[in-house]
């Protein structure tokens, strides 16, 4: 009676996993609650250190890529956010409005911009710098953002080599150039923080009397009577028309 000892019952069944009561039990994963940014998480504690780190890494990144955007609205560096100038307005500004005020400089017949010195004040891509390097002019750029520098300067190097003027992207703060030899201006500013007040002031003390500044959509406060041409958003304010008193900032 050899069928008699094959197993009846679901408990005798041979082959199936039956479980151990001696065996431990699954160890708990503990974890810590962790308040990043805010926000509470739970983290396994072999993690903790981990999502730290990650964390710690991004603030960092994140923070070297918005920084030189911020910048900007710091007092000592003030200055306009980056806003590229459209074309059309690049090409009105170097093929009508520079041109005809130029005309008019005593001596400068038949000279047109060649060796004319510009100073952008904020030159962001650099697209002014390089269009008035290639009309003869002797153009230099500020710009405290970094990235805007190196691409300005990688767009711009073979231009800057083949012009018949001179071009360069410095990055350094725009309060700190030297305006005494300077013939042009280029500026965009903003209202409402007294950047233009700052610029104004600035312009006043150190351009020479035959000096111009061309602002880009906005005015500059005090200098109406200096306003000579509106052309496509340019300003050109002609300094032959006298020096003002700035208003109190």
């Amino acid at each position: 009676k050899m069928w008699s000892k094959w197993p009846t019952s679901e408990g005798d069944s041979m082959g199936e996993a039956t479980v151990d009561p001696a065996a431990p039990d699954t160890p708990q994963v503990k974890k810590k609650k962790l308040d990043i940014l805010g926000f509470q998480v739970q983290v396994a504690e072999q993690k903790v250190k981990k999502v730290l780190l990650g964390a710690t890494s991004f603030l960092v990144v994140f923070n070297a890529l918005a920084l030189p955007f911020a910048i900007p609205k710091l007092r000592r560096f003030l200055g306009a956010p980056y806003v590229p100038m459209k074309r059309k307005a690049v090409e009105a500004l170097f093929e009508q409005v520079l041109p005809q005020w130029a005309a008019t400089r005593s001596g400068a017949s038949g000279k047109g911009l060649e060796n004319l010195r510009l100073v952008d004040f904020g030159s962001g891509d650099g697209r002014i710098v390089q269009m008035a390097a290639e009309k003869g002019m002797r153009a230099t750029g500020y710009e405290l953002n970094p990235y805007l520098v190196l691409w300005s300067r990688l767009r711009c190097w073979r231009s800057f080599r083949r012009a018949p003027g001179q071009g360069e992207v410095r990055w350094a703060n725009a309060w700190s150039a030297d305006l005494k030899d300077v013939d042009v201006v280029t500026v965009y500013g903003r209202p409402g923080d007294s950047f233009m007040q700052l610029a104004a002031k600035k312009m006043d003390q150190e351009l020479p009397p035959h000096a111009a500044v061309v602002s880009h959509l906005f005015d500059v406060p005090g200098w109406e009577r200096r306003l000579v041409q509106d052309v496509e958003g340019l300003k050109l304010y002609d300094f032959r028309r006298g020096r003002n008193s700035q208003p109190s900032e």
